[in-house]
């Protein structure tokens, strides 16, 4: 059968915009900002004077904090490959590179106060976005309900 009518546009998928969606190139951008802005005040500020004890615990500390924000840049990168909502998705962009920006603080005894409130922040807003939204871990047999 032969017919003049232009073919119908597929709808676009969500993987239609690639790999890169705005808010992953975001968080990645800034991830990276936020890390160049916290080791220009390293090199510019003096460290402050800590035991050597307490600099071990600390960096140690520092160091696990730093892997829970890779963690978190992680989860974030993989669950905004798929649309969130608004506030969502600013959290999953700033929460990640303020908890390394705490974390590369930490290590290097550069303003506590901050690195303290950056980590736990960054982490207490990630986790509580994470935990509410329903679509961060898909239910497959509820997206096999939709499916039908």
């Amino acid at each position: 059968m032969w017919t003049d009518a232009p073919p119908i546009a597929a709808a676009p998928s969500a993987r239609a915009a690639g790999p890169w969606r705005p808010a992953r190139l975001a968080l990645v951008l800034l991830t990276v900002a936020a890390l160049l802005a916290v080791g220009a005040a390293i090199v510019r500020a003096p460290a402050a004077p800590v035991d050597p004890d307490l600099a071990r615990v600390i960096r140690f500390m520092a160091v696990l904090k730093g892997g829970f924000a890779l963690a978190a840049l992680a989860g974030c990168l993989w669950r905004l490959a798929r649309p969130a909502a608004p506030w969502r998705t600013a959290i999953y962009v700033a929460g990640p590179p303020a908890m390394a920006a705490g974390a590369l603080a930490l290590g290097t005894f550069h303003s506590p106060g901050f690195a303290a409130a950056a980590l736990h922040l960054g982490l207490l807003a990630v986790l509580a976005a994470a935990l509410t939204d329903p679509d961060f871990l898909p239910d497959r047999l509820r997206l096999r309900r939709r499916a039908r």
